[in-house]
């Protein structure tokens, strides 16, 4: 089978656009045994950029052991904790022979029936007792802990304290935490009260370059006998975010809806990406459903103007019809909705380019 645009999945090295410096990058430290925060918007590929230096590593070395835990949406300890269970049985049957699997389950399970004092709450006492084991098993595998969506417990202090302190111990692991919201992020790892204060070193997943991205594109739109040339690749890019997981969405849009034998054009993309944006029109109608008039006007006069700098500036009054205070009270309560992101010099934009059309297209 050819090569064609994958999207919505994790994907791997065969799969991935470039990203050779950041793989050279998290594959060193993780041998070195680091400490790194990989930030960037949603969609840039922090997953599968980690799932595929995980693969290098446990085909260089068997004793090389990768927990991934995501923390989307926890609300307290309870939810943490119950994710790093199931992520880490996971991890041991997705990796560990059934027989190794038991005894380190059996060897949690027996540090959590010892009890420990001080009257600690369940979820606490557990996330202890794995992070005991984890310590364990970091003086048998190379040991690789990985964190996603970290922003998730932005505003539970008590279980960044637990984890800062347990993450501490594992000295003879790799540590890497991962996060697709940079306002709290920064809050979480730049505020001087918060546990994980100048944790780690930085890599923020950017934008790939067009002569890059263009041999990737046209070896998989030749599939369809179609061919892109690199202005009208820069063109698709730009409107899509320059996000990989939203270009190759449009990518395979485009080879599954337009005729072979098309050298594509500007005018294809505009198309296409319309025609793509009516077929979510269900989804996106959803989306906007329990949002307030005013939170509405916010979102669709983001969608025209592009970038916003300021939610209570002049252009986006002009757009919207609403005073400051109307703008203030509605671009606060949006700062962390799914809908709206904001890019690294601080600017509100809406993520979601076939989001953003669909808004277009209803003014």
């Amino acid at each position: 089978m050819g090569k064609t645009f994958k999207f919505d999945v994790i994907i791997g090295e065969e799969d991935m656009c470039d990203r050779d410096h950041e793989k050279k990058r998290l594959v060193s430290l993780i041998k070195r045994k680091g400490r790194m925060v990989i930030y960037s918007l949603r969609r840039m590929g922090k997953t599968s950029l980690v799932g595929v230096c995980s693969k290098k590593l446990k085909s260089l070395d068997q004793k090389f052991f990768h927990l991934y835990v995501d923390l989307n949406e926890v609300t307290d300890i309870d939810d943490v904790a119950g994710r790093f269970r199931s992520h880490y049985e996971f991890a041991l049957k997705e990796q560990l022979p059934l027989k190794n699997v038991k005894a380190h389950i059996n060897a949690l399970v027996s540090r959590l029936k010892l009890g420990l004092p001080g009257g600690m709450e369940l979820s606490e006492e557990y996330l202890m007792s794995l992070f005991r084991e984890l310590k364990k098993m970091g003086e048998h595998y190379n040991l690789a802990l990985v964190i996603d969506e970290f922003q998730g417990i932005a505003g539970l202090k008590d279980v960044q304290a637990v984890l800062r302190r347990e993450v501490k111990k594992l000295d003879s692991s790799a540590i890497v935490l991962m996060g697709s919201n940079q306002r709290m992020l920064y809050k979480m790892f730049n505020d001087k009260k918060s546990p994980f204060f100048g944790f780690g070193e930085d890599m923020e997943l950017k934008p790939i370059p067009v002569d890059d991205y263009l041999p990737y594109m046209n070896e998989r739109f030749a599939e369809a006998d179609m061919a892109i040339e690199a202005d009208v690749a820069k063109y698709m890019m730009e409107r899509m975010n320059w996000i990989p997981n939203y270009i190759n969405e449009l990518g395979a849009w485009i080879v599954d809806t337009m005729q072979g034998g098309t050298q594509l054009t500007r005018g294809h993309i505009d198309e296409a990406l319309e025609s793509a944006a009516r077929s979510k029109q269900g989804r996106y109608e959803s989306a906007l459903y329990g949002y307030s008039i005013h939170q509405k006007k916010f979102i669709k006069a983001v969608a025209r103007l592009g970038m916003v700098r300021s939610y209570t500036g002049k252009e986006v009054s002009d757009e919207t019809g609403l005073s400051p205070t109307e703008l203030n009270r509605a671009g606060k309560s949006l700062e962390d909705a799914p809908l709206i992101s904001r890019d690294t010099e601080n600017r509100f934009f809406i993520l979601d380019p076939f989001f953003r059309r669909f808004l277009e297209m209803m003014t």
